[in-house]
């Protein structure tokens, strides 16, 4: 249904309690145009793999994004992949295992179009994965003055 808001295994907190969400990593706002592609890839390998939506992201981490996105048809998590790619183009990061974990319907647009907001969660990131993330958060996103420092350790 067009409109619903769709929540998988997450526990959304209260407006009076100190929240059931735990977030591993700070969540960091983009201050650049960059864009999620969500994908398909297919068994084997042997088709491209198929882009289902594509969006803006809002904020990211080193666990997920939240993005925004427009549709005209019934929200799908038909994916399991994702890119990210800045409107310079200096960043490109292709292949990050993902799923869904949050949809909801923002407004309407018009011609039936709707604005969505959807939270995405990073699958099994390899070490370069995670490296590229880390320098996109770097170089992307808006450093705030009560931000902490931080390092990134590889298990």
């Amino acid at each position: 249904m067009v409109g619903d808001s769709i929540t998988m295994n997450k526990k959304l907190p209260s407006k009076d309690s100190p929240g059931d969400v735990k977030r591993k990593e700070m969540r960091h706002a983009v201050k650049t145009d960059a864009s999620v592609l969500l994908k398909k890839s297919f068994a084997f390998g042997l088709f491209k793999d198929r882009i289902i939506h594509s969006g803006t992201i809002i904020d990211i981490s080193l666990t997920g994004v939240r993005a925004e996105y427009t549709t005209t048809t019934v929200w799908s998590s038909d994916f399991n992949k994702m890119s990210i790619v800045t409107a310079d183009n200096n960043i490109s990061i292709h292949n990050i295992p993902c799923k869904i974990i949050s949809d909801r319907k923002v407004r309407y647009l018009q011609n039936n179009t709707y604005l969505r907001r959807c939270g995405i969660k990073f699958g099994k990131l390899s070490d370069y994965h995670k490296l590229q993330l880390s320098y996109f958060i770097q170089k992307y996103t808006i450093v705030s003055d009560n931000q902490k420092s931080w390092h990134i350790e590889f298990a």
